[in-house]
């Protein structure tokens, strides 16, 4: 008998398989270069518009380099703080404080992805509602990760009773 798709229960592995999935969307943003096409013709523009006092083509080359070095960083550390929380057990309240310290840094990761591509998007002029899906990808891996730390509340009552 089977289940429909609504009423299934969320695997405990969907953290790391949508971080996994992060990863791989913001590795292809990344890629494409924020969906900037010309580089060289961005940095014209700014100039001539007057954002900028000079042509720096190595300046722009630069931050977007740091800028999808940074995301990709980020997001791999994303992945591996999550798989660091799923291989430990909780057998102490050590261990679930250690492991309750890797899902916080997780979700400072999440916080510090979305806060790069927010910086992509200020820094190279790009339209803001390409982003919203990511923004909505990263939201729902926050709220994962709170609800696996509220679940490893539950082992709390087995160290302290």
């Amino acid at each position: 008998m089977s289940v429909l798709a609504n009423n299934r229960k969320e695997s405990r592995y969907e953290p790391i398989m949508l971080s996994v999935k992060i990863h791989e969307m913001l590795t292809e943003l990344a890629q494409r270069n924020y969906g900037i096409k010309d580089l060289n013709h961005f940095v014209r523009m700014r100039y001539a518009y007057g954002k900028d006092k000079t042509e720096n083509f190595e300046l722009y080359r630069y931050l977007l380099q740091n800028s999808k070095s940074s995301i990709d960083m980020t997001s791999r550390l994303l992945t591996k703080n999550l798989l660091a929380a799923q291989s430990i057990y909780p057998t102490s309240m050590a261990e679930l404080e250690q492991r309750r310290a890797f899902l916080n840094n997780a979700i400072g990761n999440c916080n510090q992805l979305i806060f790069d591509i927010q910086e992509a998007v200020t820094r190279f002029d790009v339209d803001i509602n390409k982003f919203d899906s990511y923004q909505h990808v990263i939201d729902r891996e926050i709220d994962l990760i709170k609800k696996w730390r509220q679940k490893d509340n539950s082992f709390k009552s087995h160290f302290t009773g």
